[in-house]
């Protein structure tokens, strides 16, 4: 078997990252304002619990791009709030979800 010789380049564009950045883009529109923008917290859009979900999507309802940000985030399989909406892996989620076991759902007999 021979070796194949790989450039030092070659690898950086076959990864998920790049292929999402060439097919869904993020706008760089001057007019856009984005109202998560200047915000000094980002993890308040990755929310664990009820009350940051809230505070995100607070900011989100006023945001005139909700509905670019949530195409955006479902077409990059995206995790956080995104347009006003918790995707998780580009999928709106009802609720932030819980740490540990799912609570076991009884059977009638």
């Amino acid at each position: 078997m021979t070796a194949r010789k790989i450039s030092i380049h070659e690898d950086r564009f076959d990864t998920k990252g790049v292929t999402i950045a060439f097919t869904a883009p993020t706008p760089h529109d001057p007019k856009l304002v984005w109202a998560c923008a200047d915000h000094p917290d980002p993890d308040l859009f990755h929310p664990t619990d009820d009350a940051s979900l809230a505070a995100a999507l607070a900011i989100c309802a006023a945001c005139p791009v909700r509905e670019l940000c949530l195409a955006l985030g479902q077409a990059r399989d995206e995790y956080g709030v995104w347009g006003g909406v918790l995707l998780e892996s580009g999928k709106p989620q009802a609720g932030v979800p819980r740490r540990g076991r799912p609570p076991k759902v009884g059977t009638a007999a």
